[in-house]
Formats: structure tokens, sequence, C-alpha cells
């Protein structure tokens, strides 16, 4: 990499500080990650003259090929506007592509406050304009993500260019045909072995699953999960699955799920990650209080 260097631990402080210039609450959520289990392997950090400016990194999803998110990207907001962000981001990009990667994801907020004129001002409105002059795209909003009026924009990016058709090639029992981009859809026994709250949202909700049950979750399962996200007084359920499994669609949607967008080639090429939504009632949420 030409500008960025390996984030070392004597790094956390100074880089949790620049983050804090931005977002105290991502601060200490930063903090907690390099701290804990996320660790600072694949972290990156841009320095002049010895003082820590910028930071970037990216994490890698399971069962992807060659799909990245990038992750806690911010320029301290004493150095925002001097073309250190595209810098950054360009030897972070480069540095993805000489890996072999093939897609990018972000995650931009669009959290606002009100300032002194009275002005709607969104925090990451400078972030989100600077990845869209970049090549990337937005692909899913999801409303009211982080927090009742705060959603989650997601971004990506291809960082080269996919096959012209696939070639009777096998990924576990979808079999590719080299007449089209479309894999046969797969009857997966999901079932669901959790239900969480969201890291960083206040009462998003999400269920844990695996496909190596028996069978496939039925609607009286799905219907099992609200209720329990009811009981811990949540907002919404946010649920994704690959665009190939067979009968997820109408299971969801009889329980009370709509399609909330879909993540274009994610788990490589030709098949998506399909997002789905559930939003409680406002008179229930309003119960709770």
């Amino acid at each position: 990499m030409k500008l960025l260097r390996a984030m070392r631990t004597a790094d956390i402080d100074a880089v949790v500080n620049l983050i804090d210039s931005h977002d105290e609450d991502d601060a200490e959520d930063a903090r907690a990650g390099f701290t804990g289990s996320d660790g600072i392997d694949d972290y990156f950090v841009l320095e002049i003259d010895g003082q820590i400016i910028g930071v970037s990194g990216f994490r890698t999803p399971p069962a992807c090929d060659q799909t990245h998110w990038l992750s806690w990207t911010y320029i301290h907001d004493d150095h925002v506007n001097q073309g250190h962000g595209r810098r950054m981001l360009d030897d972070m990009l480069q540095h993805l592509k000489d890996m072999g990667g093939r897609k990018v994801f972000v995650k931009v907020s669009d959290y606002a406050e009100i300032d002194e004129s009275g002005e709607r001002v969104e925090t990451y409105a400078a972030a989100l304009h600077l990845y869209q002059s970049m090549g990337f795209a937005i692909e899913l909003t999801h409303k009211d993500y982080y927090d009742a009026g705060e959603a989650m924009i997601v971004l990506g990016l291809r960082l080269k260019e996919g096959d012209a058709g696939f070639k009777d090639a096998d990924f576990g029992d979808a079999t590719f045909s080299n007449l089209g981009t479309s894999p046969l859809l797969q009857a997966r026994p999901v079932q669901f072995n959790a239900v969480f709250e969201i890291a960083e949202t206040d009462g998003a909700f999400s269920f844990g699953w695996s496909d190596d049950g028996k069978k496939l979750f039925s609607v009286e399962d799905v219907e099992l999960g609200l209720q329990e996200v009811k009981k811990r007084h949540g907002r919404a359920v946010f649920l994704s699955f690959p665009s190939d499994y067979k009968d997820i669609d109408q299971r969801l949607f009889a329980a009370g799920f709509r399609n909330s967008g879909v993540l274009d080639d994610y788990f490589e090429d030709g098949i998506h990650e399909q997002h789905y939504t559930y939003n409680f009632p406002q008179e229930l949420l309003l119960g709770h209080d």
C-alpha cells in the first residue's frame, strides 16, 4: 500500500479519538471491536507528520466469493475537505483489488442533527457523496434501521468485471447454466436458532439461522420469533438470505415481512443477498412506553 500502514495496538487510542471527532457512539463501538474479538487485523491508518489522521479497514463475510465490507473508515474532523479521504480510499480499494477482491460494500447512516439555524444537517452526507463520486452506487436503504428515523444506506462497488456467463459450474446443489446467470433455486432446510438485537441499533432485531436443519422453517416458526422480539420491545426485524434459496419469500411474506431490497452479486456473481423487513405497528410500540 502506498499511503496506509497496518494498524497497531498502540494506535487504538489515536484511532478512537479521530472517530470520536465525528461520532461518540461510533468511537465507543470501535474501541470495543478493536479490543475485543474483532481485533485490528485488516485495519490501516493514514499518518501525516507522525500524526494519525485517518483509518480504514475491511471485513470479509463468510460463504462469499471475494466480497468485502469497508469498516470504520474516517478522517479526523480537523483534516476533512483536504482530499485525504479520497486518497485513503483509493489506496484501500487498490489493496482489495490486489487481493483479488470482486465486490466491496459500505454502510452509511443518514443520521441528522438540527444546527443553530434550524437546518437539518446529515452527519455523513460528505462520506456518502465521496463514496458515490468514487463509483459506489446505492443498492439498499433500510428505513428506521439504526433507530426510528435513522436509515442504513448500503452502497456497492464492483472491483473487477464479472464473467460473461456461467459455464456448467457446480456450487453445492445449484448448477449454473451457460445460457444465463440465474442459479436453480435450492430447497434448503433453513431453521432459526437465535433472536438478537442488531449491534449499533436501538430496537432492531434479527434471527440467527443455519441451513443444516431437517426441514425449512414454517410460518409458525417466524411468528414465534416475532413474538419474542415483541417481548423485548423491538421496533423491527431485518433478515437476509441468498437469492437462490427456495420458498423463503412465501413463508416470510405470510408472516408479515416485506421485500426490502437486494445486494447484487453478494455471495458470488449471480447469487444476491435478498433482504426482508418486518415493522411492528406503531400502536404496539407506543404501548410499551
